[in-house]
């Protein structure tokens, strides 16, 4: 099935299997109503926190619902003991709920493996909406590798689409972003192979942003320390989603620039503290075009900088949160740009 039919994708998230854990009967008749009205054909709802084990490795779901605080055994005591699971191979995704409006809460379930959460009293809409985020994540994930080692590059953008088209309704930013990783890999001299192989990977940098609610990713002001806990997810989660062992050199450079691309060369970054060249080469120069492409595009919340602005900005950081060297790549690309596009649009004369 090819990854851009969005629709087809939609069929069959309503087939997938979704599992609840709640000791009040009640909580589950309300959260099975609401997914039974947005069509979810295949939901199991337990109330005993002690058969979760059995009952996934019986019939193993594609999303689990989560009641955090139970009184013969917790939530959290439950994510301690299906964190197997909730990392590779299966990667069950979980979301938690609580009427707990403790942030510290919230963060632990998240620490612990849980992907998303839902504050009590429960929307209709917020769980319609975080169902389909997480089971969307879920369908990536599974056809994510299959489609890659079947045919190479040729599904790549589109699948960067898909997860794109959630967070910003300008398409093209993953392409631009893979466009000039190349030409920076190019300023390097790291070969024609890797500049060919970044510029392709590079598209799906935010892959893992298909499982952040919309109401992170689309929120015009800043966000709160707990909805920035959440977005820094998307890191791990999308390299997650190429899997733990690399099956192709294609598949281990789109996992790296998918995890590392917001660390800093000063080791402030994130998912995993690393510092200078520590961090891979293809997520350094993802880090500098991803920033250069977002500063000079337009966004909800401001308009798009100059180039000036934008080279001003990144300046002031090379040496702390870029490499000195891709941003120093990164000039000699802009003294070079005029004639690097024109071979660029004989060279690949349908590249969007």
């Amino acid at each position: 099935m090819p990854i851009s039919d969005k629709d087809a994708m939609h069929s069959e998230l309503n087939k997938m299997q979704i599992l609840a854990l709640d000791d009040k009967s009640v909580n589950l008749l309300l959260l099975s109503k609401i997914l039974a009205s947005g069509d979810y054909e295949n939901v199991v709802c337990i109330t005993d926190p002690y058969a979760i084990e059995e009952q996934i490795a019986r019939q193993p779901p594609d999303l689990l619902f989560l009641d955090l605080h139970m009184p013969s055994r917790d939530g959290f005591d439950v994510l301690a003991a299906l964190r197997p699971r909730l990392s590779e191979p299966d990667m069950l995704p979980v979301c938690v709920i609580t009427a707990d409006m403790d942030i510290e809460v919230r963060r632990r379930a998240l620490q612990m493996g849980a992907r998303d959460f839902l504050v009590k009293p429960i929307d209709s809409v917020e769980v319609l909406m975080r169902t389909r985020n997480l089971l969307e994540a879920r369908w990536l994930q599974r056809h994510l590798r299959y489609e890659l080692e079947r045919s190479g590059f040729e599904n790549l953008e589109r699948l960067a689409r898909v997860a794109e088209s959630r967070d910003s309704p300008d398409f093209e930013h993953a392409t631009r972003v893979g466009r000039l990783a190349r030409r920076v890999a190019q300023m390097l001299d790291l070969g024609s192979e890797f500049a060919a192989l970044i510029r392709e990977t590079a598209a799906l940098h935010d892959v893992g942003k298909i499982v952040i609610p919309d109401s992170i990713l689309r929120k015009p002001g800043p966000l709160t320390e707990e909805e920035l806990t959440v977005m820094r997810t998307h890191t791990t989660v999308g390299s997650e989603m190429f899997g733990s062992v690399a099956a192709s050199e294609t598949i281990a450079m789109a996992a790296a620039i998918a995890r590392s691309h917001h660390e800093r060369w000063d080791g402030s970054g994130y998912p995993d503290g690393l510092a200078g060249e520590d961090i891979p080469i293809a997520a350094r120069i993802v880090a500098v075009a991803d920033v250069y492409d977002a500063l000079t595009s337009k966004r909800p919340y401001r308009e798009a900088m100059s180039d000036a602005e934008a080279i001003a900005m990144i300046d002031a950081g090379s040496g702390t949160q870029f490499d000195a060297r891709v941003v120093e790549a990164l000039h000699r690309w802009r003294e070079l740009a005029p004639l690097a596009d024109a071979i660029d649009s004989i060279e690949h004369p349908t590249t969007v």
